[in-house]
């Protein structure tokens, strides 16, 4: 079983996530562009102790530049959204090794989101946007998961291609981002221990009972499936939002 799955949707982020990682037991799978592609690949992804999704994002807040990293709190996908209680962790991870890091809430769309309803998006709280990670997220279950994007595209710009200056930083960025999601992902799965200091106050574990999909992987059971649960006792759960906003 691999310690470390990393989906990304594109081969260019897949090389650079994959310069960043140390040698060891990790596999970085290419989803390809788009939910419906993401989803088929979360349909058949190989076992792993824990699943992150990485790569590019859209700001959608004019205060995120490009090369800020997006730790998500949550994933949306129109009115649901699954809480990543491990943002914590993994957002201090990327900070000790220098990165620009922010968290909040990550909206999955299916389609290029620009203009006003960027911030549309803004005004319920969302960071960032993608176009894959709401599929893994869900499909992730009660496994460890993480969502990180480096912003590439700004919320002042109309077009994620007007600015080809910005891919370039945003790249650079992740390939950087290896070693914490590694760290993160031993500290998870249990290989690695936590302090009291590691550990997250919980403030965005939904509270309602909700869905999760069985892929007929490994799920997670016996793990920590979250900073507070140490025996794999607590899944994440699907809620409606809106929910609390950070900025």
């Amino acid at each position: 079983m691999t310690a470390l799955l990393v989906c990304t949707a594109l081969g260019i982020e897949a090389r650079a996530v994959w310069h960043g990682l140390p040698a060891g037991d990790a596999l970085v799978l290419r989803t390809g562009m788009g939910p419906e592609r993401a989803a088929r690949a979360a349909a058949r992804l190989p076992s792993a102790d824990a699943l992150a999704v990485a790569g590019f994002g859209g700001a959608v807040r004019e205060d995120l530049r490009a090369g800020d990293v997006l730790v998500a709190t949550e994933v949306r996908f129109g009115e649901r959204a699954l809480p990543c209680p491990w943002a914590p962790f993994l957002a201090a991870e990327l900070a000790r090794h220098g990165l620009p890091v922010r968290t909040g809430p990550l909206v999955t769309c299916d389609h290029v989101v620009t203009g006003a309803e960027r911030g549309l998006l803004a005004e319920r709280g969302a960071l960032a946007v993608d176009m894959e990670t709401w599929p893994l997220a869900e499909a992730a279950g009660d496994l460890p998961f993480a969502a990180l994007r480096v912003i590439a595209d700004t919320a002042d710009v109309r077009s994620p291609w007007a600015v080809p200056a910005y891919g370039v930083v945003a790249y650079r960025v992740l390939r950087r981002i290896g070693p914490a999601l590694a760290r993160w992902a031993a500290h998870a799965s249990g290989a690695d221990h936590p302090t009291d200091d590691d550990r997250a106050t919980g403030a965005d574990r939904a509270t309602s009972v909700g869905h999760s999909m069985d892929t007929g992987r490994a799920t997670g059971a016996g793990r920590r499936t979250g900073p507070e649960a140490d025996d794999g006792s607590v899944p994440r759960e699907e809620r409606p939002f809106p929910s609390s906003r950070e900025g």
